[in-house]
């Protein structure tokens, strides 16, 4: 999945099923999630918040779930082992 994509589907995905609380919403604004997605740390933050979360939800779609984190990880792979 491209970056742009994947920055628009976290968006998506943590806004349709309330992944932040209101009182710590991060303004979640594709250029600033596109520049995170550059960062190693943010990407494993996210992917432990995401699966933390969603194990609380009972209305998540799984599938989609799956996709986002598998190409979290892949993101995450590529910027550690980067050639």
């Amino acid at each position: 999945m491209e970056r742009e994509k994947l920055a628009e589907e976290i968006i998506d995905f943590c806004n349709t099923y309330k992944i932040f609380s209101k009182q710590k919403i991060l303004i979640l604004e594709r250029n600033r999630v596109l520049e995170k997605l550059e960062d190693i740390s943010f990407i494993e933050n996210l992917i432990h918040v995401l699966i933390l979360k969603s194990k609380r939800r009972k209305n998540i779609d799984n599938t989609r779930l799956k996709k986002l984190l598998v190409a979290l990880e892949k993101e995450r792979l590529d910027l550690e082992y980067d050639e």
